[in-house]
């Protein structure tokens, strides 16, 4: 029986006639991964009346990866490599987060998602990892090495993380230069890499919400990846 998933993502303008339009973009990998498993993806674009929103219909949510989230909706100051902000998208997302929450839909939050995850629970992030000290891993690759294994993960093995992937250590791609600074209530750290950055979360309050911090959707062709997304965003699957 085919799933209802919903997607998020952002506006982008494109070159398209009559000139140039905001268009709600996302990443073709997405709409596959769902496409091939035999369900449906609605996609969420940013919403200026997002309070309106209501994912309880859905078997399952994506918040995808995407541009910065505005620091002051976790207590800060923008610094200067902040980019990309989009505050029609931040409060969207949150309000499905919010939506998903009460009515228990399975959620995978994928980059910025498992930031805005950590944030919607009362976390921080860093703005820069460079500039707050991770030197060791360049985690702020290129969209050219989204396909490629980056780091490695270490994942926790009492974690719904871990019962899907059956693995303790994996290899991701890395396509970001925030993280996760302060843990938000009712999360628990499911995954680091070597140098400390927080992977993976999971949320320990009974919602089926898991987030991590690389891009399972760009490596489909991976078997961990494949497995990891497959499992995080069919309802057919459950988290355990």
């Amino acid at each position: 029986m085919s799933k209802l998933i919903g997607i998020s993502t952002g506006l982008k303008n494109v070159d398209m006639a009559p000139g140039n339009i905001p268009c709600v973009v996302i990443n073709d990998d997405f709409v596959k991964a769902c496409n091939n498993y035999g369900n449906t993806a609605v996609i969420f674009g940013p919403h200026e009346n997002s309070e309106t929103i209501d994912v309880s219909k859905f078997d399952a949510i994506v918040i995808s990866g995407g541009g910065d989230i505005n620091p002051n909706i976790y207590g800060e100051e923008k610094l200067e490599k902040t980019i990309r902000i989009s505050d029609h998208r931040d409060s969207t997302e949150l309000t499905m987060l919010k939506s998903a929450e009460k009515h228990n839909v399975k959620t995978l939050a994928i980059c910025r998602g498992h930031q805005l995850l950590n944030v919607y629970k009362g976390g921080t992030l860093y703005q820069d990892l460079e500039d707050s000290g991770f030197t060791k891993i360049k985690h702020d690759r290129p969209f050219d090495d989204a396909r490629s294994h980056v780091h490695d993960v270490n994942v926790e093995s009492n974690s719904k993380l871990y019962k899907i992937i059956q693995e303790n250590e994996i290899q991701v791609n890395s396509i970001h230069h925030q993280a996760i600074n302060k843990l938000g209530q009712d999360l628990e750290i499911t995954a680091k890499s070597s140098d400390g950055v927080i992977e993976g979360i999971e949320v320990t309050n009974g919602w089926d919400a898991v987030g991590v911090q690389w891009h399972p959707e760009n490596m489909l062709e991976d078997n961990i990846s494949t497995v990891s997304y497959t499992h995080l965003t069919l309802p057919t699957i459950l988290l355990v």
